[in-house]
């Protein structure tokens, strides 16, 4: 019996090797599932993000962004190599501190322009020397827009000299799908410096008739011819003596007499960092000035200049600026694109900065920009704050890191080299599944993203959010780049001459009511 009983005990199983092995084989299928799902779900990515549904080109980019987009870059690496950065505060406003290593620029030490001249220039009745800033500001379909400026930039569609559209693109928004209430003040171009001259090309001058009948639908519509932009020379040779503006004043007088125009905005970019070019700059828009008051004439002079301190330090007098333009629009977008120098996402056009943004991270918003100007000398009511119509686009490295300032490999693919116009944003919105949309509270901005696609654009709630910015603080008004860039035409939900939710556009600018 001893020996069966032996045999019996060692038939008898082992029960805790067994829970170990089943615990052991329970982690593994557990890992194992864990593997397959991160490996089909990276599969699925690659496969979605080669799929993603790319809408058609329907503008051409700006010919003014690559020129501008270069400047940018060279401008923030000269600014991160040369200078200290700037102090910034706790609502990232930046301190005096942009040139404190040694490496500020020798201005010329000089008294204030009209001084040297001996001369006093009078404001005139216009712009915001202009009484009708506030009295007679642009009757609104929906109401008064409580006397704040809307300047739009229009660019000129490709139209031949008969009038005739040509449809070089997809989408082009023409002179009479305008609406004539949407704007107070019409900025159109670009009308560029040749031989020292204003020269209007043809589609210009096309447009320039079909201007006319938006000032009859609307006579407090301002319509101002552009001159400049981001790669348009001519600035440097005309600016340079006493007689070169003169000619240049003198063929603008004649072309603002001409196509009835109500005045010009100045857009160089940008007079650089020698102190000659800042200096004639300023020179230029005293004699515009004071050619306007010899002649008794209302004309507006209005000047586009860089937000970005690094860039409006060495190229702009501000105080000078504020003693002869009637308001000043400041460019405050583009603080964030791709780039090979700066490859990681960024928002185009944040009002704040963010908590993780320090140096002079810390003043690309427009918050930092508007601080600076204001500190320079600029009064407060001739400022006027840029808003974009049109988003920049960038290709993450990984699609599982889809932050803000993650790592970006190239330009996105919606739209041409990193910038994309509303319509096609919208489009892409539309046309592919899991997009999403995210809105950062700090920097009132948005972002979306789908695969390894990213952009940074504005919508409703952002543009709301910066128009009363724009309102609580008493500016002068809002800057639109561009109408072009806005969603009409084909890549609009509701077809042309229907609006979105840009909040430019929609509602007759309900929304967007400055």
């Amino acid at each position: 019996m001893s020996k069966q009983q032996g045999k019996y005990e060692l038939l008898k199983e082992d029960t805790s090797l067994r829970k170990k092995h089943t615990y052991i084989q329970g982690c593994l299928l557990v890992a194992l599932c864990a593997m397959s799902s991160v490996a089909v779900y990276a599969t699925w990515t690659m496969i979605y993000r080669q799929n993603l549904i790319i809408p058609p080109t329907l503008i051409d980019i700006p010919s003014l962004w690559p020129e501008r987009q270069r400047h940018y870059t060279e401008a923030f690496q000269s600014a991160l190599a040369a200078a200290s950065p700037p102090e910034v505060d706790d609502d990232g406003v930046a301190e005096d501190g942009l040139f404190t290593n040694g490496t500020e620029p020798d201005f010329d030490v000089a008294p204030p322009i009209k001084e040297m001249e001996n001369e006093r220039i009078m404001p005139s009745k216009f712009g915001n020397f202009i009484a009708a800033s506030q009295e007679t500001t642009s009757r609104r379909v929906n109401g008064d827009n409580g006397g704040h400026k809307i300047v739009c930039y229009y660019t000129t569609p490709a139209m031949s000299g008969s009038g005739r559209r040509r449809r070089s693109v997809r989408s082009n928004l023409y002179p009479d799908h305008i609406d004539p209430y949407l704007c107070t003040h019409l900025n159109v171009g670009i009308a560029e410096i040749v031989n020292g001259t204003v020269y209007i090309n043809d589609d210009l001058r096309v447009v320039f008739n079909h201007t006319r009948q938006l000032k009859k639908a609307n006579r407090e519509l301002k319509v101002l011819v552009w001159v400049g932009g981001a790669g348009v020379g001519g600035f440097s040779e005309m600016v340079v003596n006493h007689a070169s503006r003169k000619l240049f004043i003198q063929s603008l007088k004649a072309t603002l007499e001409q196509y009835q125009l109500d005045g010009v905005d100045l857009d160089w970019e940008f007079p650089g960092s020698g102190s000659k070019n800042r200096m004639h700059f300023s020179q230029l828009l005293h004699e515009i000035r004071r050619e306007y008051q010899r002649e008794h004439r209302t004309y507006i002079l209005s000047v586009a200049v860089a937000a970005p301190a690094t860039i409006a330090y060495l190229s702009y007098d501000a105080r000078e600026i504020n003693s002869y333009a009637d308001y000043v629009n400041i460019m405050t977008y583009d603080y964030h694109f791709y780039a090979k120098e700066m490859p990681q996402t960024g928002f185009n056009a944040p009002l704040y900065r963010r908590h993780d943004e320090h140096a002079i991270f810390g003043t690309l918003n427009i918050n930092a920009s508007v601080h600076y100007w204001l500190s320079q000398g600029l009064a407060k009511n001739k400022l006027v704050i840029g808003l974009p119509t049109y988003g920049h686009t960038f290709q993450l490295v990984s699609p599982f890191n889809t932050r803000i300032g993650a790592p970006a490999s190239s330009y996105g693919r919606v739209g041409m080299i990193g910038f994309a116009s509303y319509s096609e944003i919208c489009w892409f919105r539309r046309h592919n599944i899991y997009v999403h949309q995210v809105y950062d509270v700090e920097a009132c901005s948005p972002y979306l993203y789908a695969g390894t696609e990213w952009i940074s654009y504005e919508d409703e709630r952002s543009l709301e959010c910066k128009a009363n910015y724009i309102k609580e603080n008493g500016f002068g008004g809002a800057m639109i780049f561009s109408l072009n860039t806005d969603d009409f035409g084909e890549g609009n939900d509701k077809g042309v001459g229907e609006f979105e939710q840009s909040g430019y556009n929609n509602k007759k600018n309900t929304t967007y009511n400055v």
